[in-house]
């Protein structure tokens, strides 16, 4: 059932950077760095300048790099945002975002919902107090950005970190595979029919390919918008989003796009994941699943964890909380969103705005529902 690795794209080197900008433990006490006040410095964003950063921090992941930055600039008209984190002027740390106006008003992302973005937060040497990272956020975003609303996923951050600093959250949670695990041991923990399902896709003579071909994102929304459709609604972004963004990540071999087809050479199932250092996301899946009873997107989602095993990735992250996620023996992880307004009232119109989108993608998936056989 294995089969050969996909292989990887080459990846770019990276660039020095001064020596001011990186923490680094050389010669200071790791206790000595959560003290002093923190206090957040923007530099000037040069995304070559930024990835030498990024490549400091074993810990970073997809959605710190540059090329997700020029990603967001591309499909949010997003301003990206770098700021180094000093400790009685040290730099202890960093934060990766970006700037947004929507309906006349500064947000500050990191990230922003609708981003298609998991998370991004702080960048911390071992010992900075997060929670007070966190705090420093806030005069930074309200003064020195000039925004009025800010929004945070920090993957460490927990909600009890976060009492008392007038955050609010919205928890969601979604699973994540074990890639260290042997593919025995990861196909084991799987549900006994996903399995069934995986080998007779096998069987039926169904392959995944790795795909460079910026037509891809047209087979994929194409292929999405029959899956919405099916559910009375229509995708969330266009076919423009998905080429933006293999445009921006394909240089750095942190994207994967990913085709099943059959026997017959027809495109069953399509899919994006995300990597960089030990985590990889699946970005997003879709299918003609009711043209094959081949089971086309099990494969495709287990072909997508080897292929990033194969690379040295050690968790992939599902992406959602259907009950159907759990199948592929995924450990649910409870993940939080941090939101705070510089005005209390502006909190109301953050509801007022997603219910508004909620509501007019019910209204076009009605239409588009009624072209769906």
């Amino acid at each position: 059932m294995a089969g050969p690795p996909l292989t990887a794209p080459e990846r770019l080197s990276g660039s020095t950077l001064s020596r001011d900008w990186i923490p680094t433990a050389v010669g200071v006490n790791v206790s000595d760095r959560a003290q002093g006040e923190l206090v957040f410095e923007r530099l000037p964003y040069d995304p070559v300048a930024w990835e030498a950063i990024v490549k400091h921090y074993p810990d970073a992941e997809v959605f710190h790099g540059s090329a997700w930055l020029a990603f967001l600039a591309a499909s949010q008209d997003a301003e990206p945002v770098v700021a180094v984190l000093r400790a009685d002027g040290r730099p202890v740390g960093h934060f990766v975002g970006a700037i947004v106006q929507r309906f006349g008003v500064r947000i500050l992302g990191s990230p922003l919902r609708g981003w298609a973005t998991e998370r991004m937060g702080f960048l911390l040497e071992p010992g900075v107090d997060r929670t007070a990272a966190a705090k420093a956020l806030l005069p930074f975003a309200f003064g020195a950005l000039r925004c009025l609303h800010v929004e945070l996923a920090d993957k460490h951050l927990t909600a009890e970190q976060m009492a008392g600093l007038g955050y609010c959250v919205d928890p969601y949670i979604t699973y994540v595979v074990d890639l260290a695990a042997s593919e025995e041991e990861i196909l084991a923990r799987m549900h006994p029919k996903t399995r069934q399902h995986i080998r007779k896709a096998i069987r039926a003579g169904l392959h995944a390919e790795v795909v460079t071909d910026l037509h891809f994102a047209d087979e994929y929304h194409e292929q999405l918008r029959y899956v919405f459709a099916r559910q009375g609604l229509v995708p969330t972004y266009s076919a423009e989003r998905v080429r933006q963004l293999a445009v921006a990540l394909q240089p750095t071999g942190q994207i994967l796009l990913l085709r099943v087809r059959g026997l017959d050479g027809l495109s069953l199932s399509t899919g994006v994941v995300v990597a960089r250092n030990e985590n990889a996301v699946i970005w997003g899946t879709a299918s003609f699943h009711q043209k094959s009873r081949s089971h086309p997107t099990q494969l495709l989602w287990w072909e997508a964890m080897r292929y990033w095993r194969a690379q040295g990735v050690l968790r992939c992250e599902l992406g959602g909380a259907g009950e159907h996620m759990a199948q592929y023996g995924g450990v649910m992880t409870p993940s939080l969103r941090f939101y705070r307004s510089r005005f209390a009232a502006m909190r109301y119109g953050r509801a007022m705005v997603r219910q508004l989108i909620k509501t007019r993608q019910v209204v076009a998936g009605l239409a588009a529902s009624r072209n769906v056989t």
